[in-house]
C-alpha cells in the first residue's frame, strides 16, 4: 500500500501531538485481576462459572484521513487563529 505525503505527514503529526511518557501506574491488568478472583473463589470451595463470549460486532467504516485530521485538531494545544493577511496591491494590479 502506497501512502501519500499528506497521509504520512498527518500520521507523524498525530503521533507527535499525542505522544506522552509511559506511566504503568495508569493501567490495570484486568485479565489478571479476573483470574485472581476466580482462583480466590475456587480456593474457598466455590464454583467458577464463565460467561459465554459476546458475538463480535461489525465495525463502522470510517474515513481514516478525516479521523486523523480530527484527532490532530483535538491534540493541538489551544491556539488562536492568526488573522487573515490582506493582499498587497502591486504596481501591475493597479490598472
Amino acid at each position: 500500500m502506497k501512502l501519500s505525503g499528506q497521509e504520512i505527514e498527518l500520521g507523524a503529526s498525530l503521533i507527535e501531538n499525542m505522544s506522552d511518557g509511559f506511566n504503568p501506574e495508569k493501567y490495570r491488568d484486568e485479565y489478571r485481576e479476573r483470574v485472581q478472583a476466580m482462583l480466590d473463589e475456587k480456593s474457598k470451595g466455590g464454583e467458577i462459572t464463565v460467561a459465554a463470549p459476546e458475538a463480535p460486532q461489525r465495525a463502522q467504516i470510517i474515513d481514516l484521513m478525516q479521523a486523523l485530521k480530527q484527532s490532530i485538531e483535538k491534540a493541538k494545544p489551544n491556539q488562536k487563529a492568526a488573522p487573515a493577511q490582506r493582499k498587497r496591491k502591486t504596481a501591475s494590479s493597479d490598472s
